[in-house]
């Protein structure tokens, strides 16, 4: 579900880089917040100087009679700096958040309160300080949502979700491309008779989109099955992929990998060990499936959120009734690149207590939210936990080599231009690759064989916002990672 500035990564880089043992790193603190009512955070997302800004709903706040949004700002210690609600006299929700180029925020949900009928998608526009610029609705007579947006190339957004007012069948996958100001460029629906729809969105290295969801039209189970879709810039459907077995099988995010390919997260009752376990489906370009693993106990567990890590592993976070202190708890899976478990944490009390959104956060840590039931003052609350970075384990006998070794550019920060030093033993295959903040791939700077020695490449950010970015070093199974930072 679809960005984030200045890192300081410490990489240690070793010849064989195998990970033997994992222990969950500890919980750095913990804050909840809300009043005496309902109040759930869906996403949560880093800011350049650390902090943090997030969105869902609340009951406690704003008017009485429904569910508000609810944007709140924190410090890198997780403090409220600032909270605000926004929508009318029914149920408003935001379920996507980001910081856009001009330090404002934009939400995306849902609004009972404005629009056509029913349920519309809603996208709000704010300020820095979190103060309503604008708002649009999308959509027709029935319900129609909005999950989850990522800003596109010419500073629009593409909102994806479901509509019941438009497509073929009674529920379609609803995609809104948006220019700047939320104004509608084009609309599409995927989907075939059936109920299909979307919950995340990304942009690919090609300039597209994929997103993944459900569907009950295309697949072998009758219950539904995990949907993974690729469009083009325009939104035409370039591809689409079913996953799971004749149970219910769901996919609620994913993430394009710096292979290329992508990995989902979601729940499948096909497969695994209980009733529903978590789910991560790991698939090539074109999503063809890969690998599939599934973790989890006899009762239900589901994965909610994914992103790839900074060791080319994953973080998944959720929530189980398998394991932890009572109900649901949080639970939050760290994979090596094969999907193996590498550790996994459950944080929560007797009741229930569940994750929506996962970030690896510039330390190398990980920030998560949700809501619980177990802490805070009303029936739910927002919970944001901050997680300490791992300590990895390696291989013993493996010693450090200062033969493979990325240095920081120069300069840094840097506009518009600067450049990035590594150095090899010998003749190699070599992946340099660029990210934005939220871990997405935009910029592929070497992926062939060079020589040993040491290797000067210039990289430009004319057509990049200011912020943040991760640059990183693949070769022969060694990884090193640095961060570098983009100022207009």
């Amino acid at each position: 579900m679809g960005n984030r500035i200045i890192f300081i990564i410490v990489a240690v880089v070793f010849v064989n880089n195998v990970i033997v043992a994992g222990e969950p790193p500890d919980t750095l603190w913990t804050r909840t917040f809300g009043g005496t009512n309902i109040d759930i955070a869906h996403s949560v997302r880093e800011l350049s100087d650390g902090s943090f800004i997030l969105t869902g709903y609340t009951r406690s706040f704003g008017t009485q009679s429904g569910r508000r949004i609810w944007l709140i700002k924190t410090s890198s210690t997780g403090d409220t700096i600032w909270n605000n609600t926004f929508g009318g006299s029914n149920d408003d929700e935001g379920y996507d958040v980001m910081q856009t180029n001009d330090g404002g925020y934009v939400i995306a949900g849902y609004t009972k309160s404005f629009g056509n009928g029913g349920k519309d998608v809603y996208l709000v526009k704010t300020d820095s300080v979190g103060i309503m610029q604008w708002s649009r609705t999308y959509g027709g007579q029935q319900d129609d949502e909005g999950y989850s947006f990522v800003q596109t190339s010419d500073n629009g957004f593409l909102i994806v979700g479901a509509t019941s007012s438009y497509g073929a069948g009674g529920r379609d996958a609803y995609l809104i491309k948006t220019d700047s100001m939320g104004l509608v460029i084009w609309t599409k629906t995927i989907g075939g008779l059936s109920s299909d729809g979307a919950w995340s969105v990304e942009n690919t290295t090609d300039g597209g989109f994929v997103f993944c969801g459900w569907t009950f039209s295309y697949g072998p189970g009758s219950l539904g099955n995990a949907w993974l879709v690729k469009i083009d810039s325009a939104g035409n459907l370039q591809w689409q992929n079913s996953f799971g077995g004749s149970e219910a099988d769901r996919a609620q995010d994913l993430f394009q990998t710096s292979d290329g390919g992508y990995v989902l997260t979601g729940y499948t009752e096909s497969f695994g060990a209980g009733l529903y376990d978590m789910l991560l489906i790991k698939t090539d370009s074109n999503g063809n499936q890969q690998w599939l693993k599934t973790f989890g106990g006899s009762g239900r567990d589901y994965g909610q959120s994914i992103r790839e890590t900074f060791d080319g592993g994953f973080i998944v976070a959720g929530y189980t009734l398998s394991i932890g202190a009572g109900g649901e708890d949080f639970w939050l899976v760290k994979t090596d690149l094969n999907g193996n478990l590498v550790w996994e944490k459950t944080l929560g009390g007797i009741y229930s207590d569940v994750a929506y959104s996962v970030f690896q956060t510039i330390d190398g840590g990980y920030v998560l939210t949700g809501h619980t039931l177990s802490f805070g003052a009303g029936l739910h609350d927002v919970w944001l936990i901050k997680v300490k970075p791992d300590e990895l384990k390696v291989n013993t006998g493996i010693t450090f080599t200062e033969s493979f070794q990325l240095m920081q550019n120069y300069p840094n920060p840097f506009n518009p231009s600067t450049t990035i030093s590594f150095n090899l033993s010998k003749a190699s295959p070599v992946k340099l690759l660029v990210f934005d903040i939220s871990g997405r791939l935009i910029k592929v700077l070497i992926n062939g064989t060079l020589s040993g020695g040491f290797h000067n490449v210039e990289f430009n950010g004319t057509d990049l916002p200011s912020g943040a970015y991760f640059f990183r070093l693949e070769s022969n199974k060694l990884t090193e990672t640095r961060t570098m930072v983009l100022t207009k």
